[in-house]
């Protein structure tokens, strides 16, 4: 696989149970972080439960938990997604893409420009391809894609948009994407503080 795939660092697993996966996305998101845990440690903090899954409020609280700043947009965008995922940032998204009655998580970890013939030989056989023609496309490891044989959907935009969106009773609540990234460093420094001091003594 080239180089420009996957700018963030995610391993795309498979959850475990059918309400976990805020769980696992956020562990995927962690991991690219390089925070060593997994979907049972992540749920201890997150508190997914049957038949009821994960709030929002939950992946935030389980973020800052882990030293992770969150930062929840809603509706967001494709061009943002790539944005952030340039950086090296990992995304939760919430989605629907089998059009069941509840939402799904996810994680976006890549975008890419189409059409897919420019790059579609370099990509992995555990991804699957959707959509075709020019426009982004966007890499989503789905915890629970129906092929057990994948890990990863490759998505057109148009097919991205008509599916980006999470179900409440009366409404849909339209294009929601969690980045992640780390407040506090492995030595313990506050990131954003750091990062400001460095930028006021490249001044001086």
């Amino acid at each position: 696989m080239k180089e420009k795939f996957a700018k963030a660092s995610v391993r795309p697993v498979r959850q475990r149970t059918q309400y976990t996966c805020m769980a696992t996305s956020m562990s995927m998101c962690l991991q690219a972080l390089d925070i060593d845990t997994d979907e049972d440690t992540v749920n201890e903090v997150m508190g997914a439960q049957p038949m009821r899954g994960a709030a929002w409020e939950q992946a935030l609280a389980c973020a800052q938990h882990y030293g992770v700043r969150a930062t929840l947009t809603t509706p967001s965008t494709i061009r943002q997604l790539k944005e952030w995922t340039d950086r090296g940032l990992p995304i939760m998204i919430a989605w629907n893409p089998e059009k069941r009655d509840w939402s799904h998580a996810s994680t976006v970890y890549h975008v890419e420009e189409g059409p897919p013939e420019t790059w579609a030989e370099d990509v992995a056989e555990d991804y699957t391809i959707q959509g075709s023609g020019p426009g982004f496309y966007v890499w989503v490891a789905d915890p629970n894609i129906p092929n057990p044989d994948k890990t990863t959907r490759i998505v057109h935009e148009d097919e991205f948009y008509s599916a980006w969106a999470e179900k409440f009773p009366k409404y849909f609540v339209r294009r929601p994407a969690l980045f992640l990234e780390r407040e506090v460093s492995r030595d313990g420094r506050q990131v954003v503080a750091s990062e400001l001091m460095a930028k006021k003594k490249k001044k001086k």
